[in-house]
């Protein structure tokens, strides 16, 4: 074989892998760059859920905030009527006290009056025993 036709051979051979090779790249590569597009999109669409799942959760936060305010403005207001409450009866029992032992300290006096009053009939009648009893 004539050495042109060698070269001309592998030369074509040459250039047909180069043709066949390159066309393998290109497609390889597209198939990386579709694959690399969707990765894209997909990173797209997890951010925007992202972000709606952290709106969602805000919102959801606030709500729930607000929710415990005012149970705690409840649960505030419901002790402080409670306390009330148990202020006003501890006055009124303090009042009740108060009377009991005014009348317990009138009927110690009044009990004192009549030890007095029985003290000084029992020496009256002590008295009148002695008398009668120096007359006869």
């Amino acid at each position: 074989m004539l050495p042109e036709y060698i070269i001309t051979a592998v030369t074509s051979c040459g250039a047909m892998l180069l043709g066949a090779s390159s066309f393998l790249a290109k497609r390889l590569l597209a198939r990386i760059d579709g694959i690399d597009n969707r990765i894209t999109a997909l990173d797209a669409v997890t951010q925007a859920r992202i972000h709606a799942l952290e709106q969602m959760t805000q919102a959801r936060i606030v709500g729930v905030e607000h929710i415990t305010d005012a149970k705690i403005r409840e649960c505030q207001s419901s002790h402080i009527e409670r306390e009330d409450r148990i202020v006003e009866m501890f006055l009124e029992y303090s009042k009740e006290s108060d009377r009991k032992f005014a009348t317990i300290r009138e009927i110690m006096a009044v009990q004192e009056r009549l030890q007095a009053i029985d003290s000084n009939v029992r020496v009256v009648l002590n008295t009148l025993d002695r008398l009668v009893g120096m007359e006869q």
